[in-house]
């Protein structure tokens, strides 16, 4: 099975919280970068986005699922989208997208794959999931990053 990972694009550096940190404008183009690009590559579309529960996840999940045509995005709490034991909960036989924060998604994509990768803000990374293995293997990333 098919999963994608994704971090938020870029946001604000402080907010009276670091929840409620919202994307800038670069992260917006970020995000939409991202998609277009996702589409592009003709990849399956993910039928549910699993997002973290922080502003700047969500806003990324808005404009990702509005590009995509994503209709199912549910915001769970951050540890929901941001650790594997979690996340697995989540999972279904068909493509999934999480959308969560570093260092957290780079972690989760060596706790699947063995590989340590560069998870930059914006980008897209997919893996092909064997849940009888709980194993997975690391196929391709977009990273798009528009000013």
């Amino acid at each position: 099975m098919i999963l994608y990972l994704m971090r938020h694009g870029k946001a604000e550096a402080v907010a009276e919280r670091d929840e409620d940190r919202a994307l800038v404008k670069e992260g917006v183009f970020q995000a939409e970068d991202t998609a277009e690009a996702f589409l592009r590559r003709e990849w399956p579309l993910p039928q549910k986005i699993i997002v973290s529960e922080y502003r700047r996840a969500v806003e990324t999940a808005e404009v990702v699922a509005q590009k995509l045509g994503v209709h199912d995005v549910k915001v769970v709490d951050y540890k929901d989208a941001t650790r594997w034991r979690n996340m697995k909960t989540y999972i279904t036989d068909e493509p999934i997208l999480f959308i969560g924060h570093q260092p957290s998604l780079g972690m989760v994509i060596e706790e699947i794959t063995g590989e340590s990768v560069s998870v930059k803000k914006a980008s897209l990374h997919r893996i092909e999931y064997d849940p009888d293995r709980d194993r997975g293997e690391y196929i391709d990333k977009i990273e798009r990053v528009r000013k």
